[in-house]
């Protein structure tokens, strides 16, 4: 993710709700557990994605948002 298109990500995440900022959360953890085998820089965006949701949460103070997405989507992650 370039600096612009981090920041501004960032920025949509500090926008969010605690309850819409957790549905982006979980979204981004299955995002980032799937393999795109070619597109490689797919899931590293991905991946990017999902540890900026964690910093927010942590930001917020609110680590426990990021591990109840985590629990949430483990059961389906491959």
């Amino acid at each position: 993710m370039e600096q612009a298109g981090a920041a501004t990500f960032r920025c949509y995440l500090k926008s969010l709700p605690d309850d819409l900022l957790e549905s982006v959360t979980e979204d981004y953890i299955w995002l980032a557990g799937l393999d795109f085998h070619e597109e490689a820089r797919q899931g590293a965006e991905f991946r990017r994605r999902r540890e900026c949701c964690r910093e927010e949460c942590l930001r917020r103070g609110a680590p426990q948002l990021y591990g109840l997405a985590e629990q949430l989507v483990s059961p389906f992650a491959a």
